[in-house]
């Protein structure tokens, strides 16, 4: 048994180690990129891009996209914060960065290749990370499982005439574990 445990111990401390390598890569790579928008060095951008973004056309949207930003919002100050996030299968880094007028945030997409597929341009602060997705699907399956089990339980109680479990399903928020028990393990009441 020790050694079963000291095996997992030793699988998680690689994962992490390999997974914190990951991150520090990817966010370095971000940070080259910006570095090479400010220097205007579109060309050395293509490296970083997955084929099929890295097109003919690639370096003129690049310019045009970089120099609409510069436009509207100054010249490139400074970077402020990085962000690292995770998505599925995807890799998502955000450079929020400092310019004249004021904060704008870069928002780097790689694929499982490293290779960036979207390079997007977003108001400080980003409105929803993409990480926190996860959580806020979470949420709502957490909602829909409560609402559904509650609606069965409440239905069945009602049925049954069985005025304490009714209120105790509609007052208490178990996410859908009482009304589980009342559904599948309350007999009806026989009339």
């Amino acid at each position: 048994m020790p050694a079963r445990f000291l095996i997992a111990i030793l699988f998680l401390f690689i994962t992490t180690a390999i997974s914190a390598q990951t991150e520090t890569e990817t966010i370095n790579r971000s940070i080259d990129f910006l570095e090479n928008l400010k220097n205007e060095d579109y060309q050395a951008n293509r490296q970083y891009m997955a084929p099929a973004h890295a097109d003919a056309n690639f370096e003129n949207k690049l310019r045009q996209s970089w120099q609409y930003q510069i436009s509207e919002l100054g010249k490139f100050v400074s970077l402020e914060s990085t962000k690292y996030d995770r998505f599925r299968d995807y890799e998502i880094v955000y450079l929020t960065s400092r310019f004249e007028k004021k904060n704008y945030t870069l928002k780097l997409v790689y694929n499982k290749r490293s290779e960036i597929t979207d390079v997007i341009f977003i108001p400080y602060p980003p409105l929803i990370g993409a990480g926190n997705l996860n959580t806020l699907w979470l949420i709502i399956f957490l909602i829909v499982w409560e609402l559904a089990w509650k609606a069965m339980g409440l239905w069945k109680a009602a049925k049954n005439q069985q005025l304490t479990w009714f209120l105790a399903i509609f007052v208490l928020p178990t996410f859908g574990l009482l009304p589980i028990v009342y559904t599948l393990f309350v007999r009806e009441k026989i009339r």
